[in-house]
């Protein structure tokens, strides 16, 4: 049992901890913001770029792309923007480890996540999800 003293102590430092990682998300979430992840196709003219959230921000489809006809080009973009998105994952990771520090709690958090998406992603079609 704690007496008085270390119960205001820990109370104390749990609320100057709460107070530093307040200060710390404007900065997490400008971060976040900031995260591009972006794959080139072994061809280089099919290109795509993802937000930290993998929505699609810019797609490049060069005329000799076209020559693989519809179907390619459309798996071949679809395979992009899975690659893309884990890199903007593995992004978001790096910049919430680095911004609020390895031992915060978000960043286990956020790792699990990721992981749980990047498990999903890698599940076959038609298969259960998480």
């Amino acid at each position: 049992m704690w007496g008085a003293d270390e119960a205001i102590a820990r109370v104390e430092d749990d609320v100057r901890r709460a107070q530093q990682r307040a200060e710390r998300y404007p900065a997490l979430q400008a971060s976040i913001d900031a995260v591009r992840g972006s794959a080139v196709s072994i061809r280089r003219d099919l290109s795509v770029e993802v937000d930290a959230g993998g929505v699609l921000r810019d797609l490049r489809i060069a005329d000799a792309a076209l020559d693989r006809g519809g179907e390619r080009v459309a798996s071949e973009i679809l395979e992009l923007v899975a690659k893309a998105t884990r890199t903007a994952r593995a992004k978001t990771l790096e910049a919430t480890t680095e911004i609020m520090g390895a031992d915060d709690p978000i960043v286990a958090t956020i790792a699990q996540q990721l992981e749980a998406r990047n498990a999903a992603d890698d599940a076959p079609a038609g298969g259960s999800r998480p």
